[in-house]
């Protein structure tokens, strides 16, 4: 029998499960055989987007699950994104479409502007800049957001939210929406906690997601960034007989209320693990050691890759 998965609840009332499935860097040819195994462990919650390269497989291994009757759509929270090469308002519905036929759906269960970087089209004729970077495109987030909502009147998606957002983005967007964003994706583990941003999401009904909440196994821009040998969290898995990953992700959603969680993995004996967190708590000193590892410590530096210095 599958495990019951606590729930977090959106401001609209909506229920999204507290752990999930991502599917950033998940290969092709493998992440479908992930989803399948995340159901059959009990996972009802899936991170996806436009960008992984994915959807295609992931639709597929949907559509095989809902055929065999293990599951039904509507068990399932799932999640997409739109891309920053399609946030001027004419190409928001196109790409959701896109995201749904990919997906073999009909709806989603929440959709996010991945990021609050609009790029040129890929169909435009120069798409990059004189660094090599892709070239930027000045569409005003608020723009943007409206085509969000009109697929939240069109009953393609059911929540809209945003992934990557700082306050001043967020607060910024409060102030033209009709659709107030239910949902803030972030990058949160031990090293980036981002308690001030969790704190003032809070306050405004925006439940967040961590992601990368393992960290990438390796050194990151120069520093050492690993969860799974840290010796603080394997201390604490040591004491609850647990393992470093299942520790990091049970914090995520026992720290703050109203938080969920997307580890991401393809192999069955992880997918497992990583959602075998419901059956122990960690304890005040646990957390309090935890929180005393925050450095600031990011993956995802979108000055890299976009040559934005997003949350400067």
């Amino acid at each position: 029998m599958a495990t019951p998965i606590p729930m977090s609840t959106l401001k609209s009332g909506a229920k999204i499960p507290c752990v999930g499935l991502g599917t950033w860097e998940a290969p092709k040819g493998e992440v479908g055989n992930g989803i399948k195994s995340a159901i059959e462990a009990g996972y009802r919650h899936f991170d996806l987007a436009a960008v992984y390269g994915n959807e295609k497989e992931c639709g597929e291994a949907f559509a095989e699950i809902f055929k065999s009757g293990i599951v039904k759509r509507e068990d399932l929270w799932i999640t997409s994104k739109l891309w920053n090469s399609e946030h001027r308002p004419e190409r928001v519905l196109a790409a959701c479409q896109k995201t749904l036929a990919d997906l073999q759906l009909t709806y989603l269960d929440l959709y996010l502007i991945h990021w609050p970087v609009a790029h040129v089209p890929k169909d435009e004729p120069e798409q990059t800049d004189s660094r090599g970077f892709t070239k930027i495109d000045h569409v005003p987030i608020a723009a943007t957001w409206a085509a969000m909502e009109e697929l939240v009147a069109k009953g393609l998606v059911k929540h809209i939210g945003v992934s990557n957002f700082t306050v001043a983005l967020l607060n910024d967007l409060l102030n033209s929406c009709k659709i107030q964003p239910e949902v803030n994706q972030i990058e949160m583990h031990p090293y980036n906690q981002q308690w001030d941003l969790v704190e003032y999401c809070q306050r405004q009904g925006i439940h967040c997601t961590a992601y990368s909440p393992l960290v990438r196994v390796g050194t990151v821009h120069g520093l050492p960034v690993n969860v799974m040998t840290d010796p603080v969290i394997g201390k604490i898995a040591e004491k609850h007989k647990k393992t470093p990953a299942q520790i990091a992700i049970r914090w995520q959603f026992q720290r703050m209320p109203n938080i969920s969680v997307i580890p991401k993995s393809t192999k069955k004996e992880r997918v497992i693990e990583n959602f075998n967190v419901f059956d122990f708590a960690l304890d005040d000193e646990d957390l309090k050691e935890i929180r005393a590892l925050d450095r600031g410590f990011r993956v995802c530096q979108p000055i890299d890759f976009f040559g934005l210095p997003v949350f400067a």
